[in-house]
């Protein structure tokens, strides 16, 4: 379905089919894979492999698109390994319209930037909020839950454990 020229990588893991693409690439991979039948995105998300220690990464940040085949009900999970400050990738939309949320919620809770979505923007925090939660070197704990009227109570450890 993919040409190999395209493809880093395969394998399997856990009965599920994957295949990792350079970069440069994926726009391409994904086309080629949407021809051969692979017409559904199930998902797109980001793994950020900043403190995953367990084997060497070739770059931090992970982006998985999860496709279906709705005739044969096979399933292919392509790769891709990003870095930069932003790191950035080619938007999906064009070939996936529902991609456009995937891409949305992966730049608001990763940072990924997707060259030439068309409308980029926060889609699960504010606006005006800085940094990107799911980022593995993001500040956690001691915010003040700003909605809540017992956000005192929230912040101290409880009195009896």
């Amino acid at each position: 379905m993919i040409p190999e020229n395209l493809a880093v990588e395969r394998g399997v893991s856990a009965g599920d089919a994957w295949v990792t693409v350079e970069p440069a690439n994926i726009h391409e991979a994904l086309s080629a894979l949407k021809d051969g039948g692979f017409r559904l995105l199930v998902f797109l998300t980001c793994v950020d492999h900043l403190a995953d220690s367990s084997k060497e990464w070739p770059a931090r940040y992970e982006v998985v698109y999860q496709l279906r085949d709705m005739e044969t009900r096979e399933q292919l999970r392509v790769r891709t390994f990003i870095d930069g400050d932003p790191p950035h990738i080619e938007s999906a939309y064009d070939l996936f319209p529902p991609a456009n949320w995937d891409e949305r919620e992966t730049y608001d809770m990763f940072g990924i930037v997707f060259d030439n979505h068309p409308d980029l923007t926060r889609i699960l925090m504010p606006d005006d909020w800085v940094g990107h939660p799911l980022r593995r070197d993001y500040p956690v704990g001691g915010e003040v839950v700003e909605f809540s009227e017992e956000h005192e109570r929230w912040q101290t450890a409880p009195e009896k454990a």
